[in-house]
């Protein structure tokens, strides 16, 4: 089950969708900025709704496809590749077109202003995008954990290890989109003063995806060589991919302890609630993975996440109840304007 989920990581910075991944988090950015001012807690929430979003957009693709695939196995795989030079075309014209003004919904952070459905749907959108550019590299893969698992050792086991596949996408992104989320105070200082050119800078960033698909489909799926581009391409994504493969497992305990945390910190109201999450967690990720020391850290950071988000709100109810009015108080005061506006008449 590890091997498909450190597989599920590194399909989020596959050869073919390598470039998605920092277009979405400039996306992400540009939208923090445009929305203004915001509290902590939910500049994390929507980065939480944002990332799962993409997410699952990018694995209802590969259920589909892999779905297919089971029945057409062969074809899918053979054609697959074609989906990264149809989307590459796509996203020249987007980009061209965006340069000159046209704008999309979830390409344009100023029009989402307080549209929280609509910034999770585009997400979605946005993940369905990245999942078709990323099929001709990864849905092998996907297929080889779901499909060739469940005819080896049973649905269960296909079943178990999609879900890792997907968790490890999910994981790396949404600990990616937190992470950014927090370093937000700072750069969106920097974001303020250059917002009216968010436009242009998310037309360039469209454009050079597209560019780049259609360029590393035409080398490297057709004509099958390289060239200097996709080669130092390649060559940085091998890196991350190295990187991530090597130090799989403190990648994976930083991620889920970023997420567990910002979860608990976000959403957790009360302290029992918050113990019990924490015994579970602690309790079935143990027995789960027998490694007790990283499920251990991600407990302890869940815990004092929670702590931190309850002694947060018991700040918020003590400046609310400060600002608050009191009533006899109002009443007794505007007794005294009263007699003090007769008295001057008089």
């Amino acid at each position: 089950m590890s091997l498909w989920f450190v597989a599920g990581m590194l399909a989020a910075v596959n050869p073919c969708g390598f470039v998605l991944l920092p277009t979405y988090l400039m996306y992400f950015l540009g939208l923090q900025g445009a929305e203004g001012q915001r509290t902590q807690r939910e500049t994390l929430r929507k980065a939480l709704k944002v990332s799962a979003s993409l997410s699952l957009g990018f694995m209802a693709v590969f259920i589909v496809a892999a779905s297919l695939a089971n029945y057409f196995t062969n074809w899918l795989t053979a054609n697959a590749k074609y989906a990264t030079g149809v989307f590459g075309v796509a996203l020249i014209v987007l980009g061209a077109a965006m340069l000159f003004g046209f704008k999309l919904p979830f390409m344009n952070p100023q029009k989402l202003q307080g549209e929280k459905d609509q910034t999770v749907r585009s997400m979605f959108v946005y993940g369905v995008a990245y999942a078709i550019a990323s099929l001709g590299c990864t849905i092998g893969f996907f297929i080889s954990a779901v499909f060739a698992t469940s005819r080896n050792g049973g649905a269960f086991a296909g079943l178990r290890n999609g879900i890792a596949y997907g968790a490890g996408m999910a994981v790396l992104v949404g600990g990616l989109t937190v992470a950014l989320a927090f370093a937000n105070t700072g750069l969106l200082k920097v974001l303020r003063h250059g917002l009216q050119y968010m436009d242009r800078i998310a037309a360039a960033f469209v454009l050079i995806s597209g560019v780049y698909l259609l360029w590393y489909f035409y080398w490297v799926d057709l004509k099958e060589e390289g060239d200097a581009v996709t080669d130092w391409v390649t060559a940085r994504q091998a890196d991350i991919s190295a990187f991530l493969n090597d130090h799989q497992w403190g990648v994976t305990v930083l991620m889920f302890s970023i997420l567990g945390s910002t979860i608990a910190y976000v959403y957790t109201k009360r302290v029992d609630v918050l113990a019990g999450v924490v015994i579970a967690g602690v309790v079935v990720g143990g027995v789960w993975s027998s490694d007790w020391f990283a499920v251990g850290i991600i407990g302890t950071c869940v815990a004092a996440a929670g702590v931190l988000g309850l002694l947060q709100d018991r700040r918020d109810a003590a400046n609310a109840s400060g600002h608050g009015s009191d009533p006899q108080r109002d009443d007794s005061d505007s007794a005294g304007d009263g007699l003090r506006a007769a008295d001057n008449q008089r």
